[in-house]
């Protein structure tokens, strides 16, 4: 049976997966960024940017998109399962199956037989248990709770097999796994041992082991020779450093400081394809959000959230921060998806801005608010408040926030304007997560019977055209809401040289360091 993603993404992934020009792509896994041809060389060491740091190597607050630290999470803690971002079909690696038969509701999981921790203790259902159960804990204060909470309940069968049952069927499910750090499976006993003795001594069934992290500068990493997949890794070390501006990543990569990065800045995917440096992106829906708090002024008056949204020139954002090579996500769904409708989601009106400003401000409610933006956003708050200037009856702030505040700061709900992401392959579950009223991922607060509803449905549904209908009412609520405004497609993105081999990507942007091998230089 054809996969329900994969006329989603086909298309895009043939545009977006692009090959350097001085080399051979020869992976069909997952995201193939293409690399040197012939076979792995074993040996070397890796030298790996991301783009944040970790607060702790707990896998729960490890988080497993191309914008953290995916790479070390998949180092240390290896994979339950993977997709292929071209066909959206799943791929098993430490699991061995993970099947449902009553249409999502309850599902078993299978692991691979003979699998250890890298201390010779036995990777189990238990473990996987064990784990979930942690992630789902609030005291734990993951950023996947709301993936995790969708498990109701969960029983060990034996050794190998783990059944779960989920609070209400979502037969894509997997995904929620794939692309969160429910994928890593620590040995119950490190993280019972409390946060200081795993960030010294993870214990995971990955691909490498820590032997250093120095804080805010790298994390050292060595060959585990308990990994189940030999010869795998190639590699015989990984230094793993995070670099959050992306002029510094480009130019650290290609001045040979780093073999390969994690991206998601446009303009250095633009400047990797134009140097012939491998590049791939991760084709996605959705795309990264200017989230409007609805629980309280001002964004409480729709009229405010419609006057921003409408105000907003994307093709001007796209110029000032990403050098016009940003893809806009001028409505939810890419071309290429089934789900796809040519439903505008906001379409510059600057007039109908001015007016809807000017009525707030007849009643004694001028627009007045902050946008929360991390370091990196800086050009985007100077090109926003720009653009706003030449209006009346507005006023717009910015603070900046740190990437250790904002689990926090979402949590309490405290901001105005924040960034955020719904991005998404197959719609499900992160498109529920992002906007549902009963979500705890839907940071605009925004809670709409309607698109509740049609959320709902397009969840449960294995029914194509059921989905298309439920997705078009969402979209239509999304255009008269407007929660969040989408203003760039998100680019789960990875750049390296030319010299670096077995790029393979999958989720939300996140790279195998096992598949990674270094041609040595003739």
């Amino acid at each position: 049976m054809i996969s329900k993603r994969r006329a989603l993404v086909a298309g895009a992934a043939a545009a977006m997966l692009m090959l350097s020009a001085c080399s051979s792509g020869n992976s069909t896994d997952s995201a193939s960024a293409g690399g040197p041809s012939g076979d792995p060389v074993s040996g070397g060491t890796g030298l790996i940017i991301e783009q944040a740091e970790p607060r702790s190597l707990d896998p729960a607050l490890i988080s497993n998109s191309w914008a953290n630290s995916p790479v070390l999470g998949n180092a240390l803690y290896g994979t339950l399962m993977i997709d292929n971002p071209e066909t959206g079909d799943i791929d098993f690696k430490l699991a061995q199956d993970f099947s449902s038969t009553d249409a999502g509701k309850t599902f078993t999981l299978t692991l691979r037989d003979g699998v250890q921790f890298s201390d010779g203790s036995p990777f189990n259902a238990a473990a996987v248990k064990f784990g979930w159960d942690h992630i789902k804990d609030r005291a734990t204060a993951s950023p996947d709770i709301p993936q995790a909470s969708l498990i109701d309940s969960s029983r060990v069968l034996d050794d190998r097999t783990l059944e779960v049952t989920l609070v209400e069927p979502v037969p894509n499910f997997a995904n929620a796994i794939l692309q969160t750090s429910m994928n890593w499976i620590a040995s119950p006993a490190s993280l019972q041992a409390g946060q200081q003795a795993i960030d010294s001594n993870p214990i995971g069934a990955g691909p490498f082991t820590l032997e250093q992290w120095s804080r805010q500068d790298v994390i050292k990493l060595t060959r585990n020779d308990k990994y189940y997949d030999a010869p795998r890794p190639y590699l015989d070390k990984l230094e793993i450093r995070a670099i959050g501006d992306a002029d510094q990543r480009y130019n650290t990569l290609v001045s040979g400081g780093a073999d390969l990065t994690l991206e998601g800045n446009w303009s250095n995917i633009d400047k990797a394809k134009n140097a012939g440096l491998q590049n791939a992106v991760v084709p996605t829906g959705g795309g990264t959000t200017l989230v409007l708090n609805s629980t309280k002024a001002p964004f409480d008056d729709a009229r405010a959230r419609k006057a921003f949204a409408l105000a907003l020139d994307l093709d001007g954002i796209n110029n000032a921060v990403y050098d016009g090579t940003a893809k806009l996500p001028h409505t939810l769904f890419d071309e290429s998806s089934p789900f796809y409708q040519d439903i505008p989601l906001a379409d510059e009106d600057r007039a109908e801005a001015q007016r809807l400003l000017d009525e707030l401000a007849a009643e004694g409610k001028p627009l007045n608010f902050t946008m929360s933006l991390y370091p990196s956003g800086k050009a985007l708050g100077e090109a926003i408040q720009t653009q706003l200037s030449t209006l009346n009856n507005i006023k717009v702030n910015v603070r900046t926030i740190d990437f250790a505040q904002v689990g926090q700061i979402l949590g309490q709900m405290d901001y105005d304007v924040i960034t955020n992401a719904v991005v998404f392959g197959d719609p499900e579950p992160r498109l529920w997560f992002g906007l549902h009223g009963a979500s705890a991922g839907n940071y605009s607060g925004v809670k709409d019977a309607q698109m509740d509803a049609a959320l709902d449905e397009a969840r449960v549904s294995q029914d194509e055209a059921e989905r298309t209908a439920a997705y078009e009412v969402v979209q239509q609520r999304l255009v008269e809401l407007n929660p969040v405004i989408f203003y760039v497609r998100s680019a789960p993105g990875v750049i390296a040289n030319g010299n670096v081999g077995g790029i393979q990507q999958y989720g939300m942007g996140s790279v195998l360091p096992e598949m990674l091998w270094i041609q040595a230089h003739d």
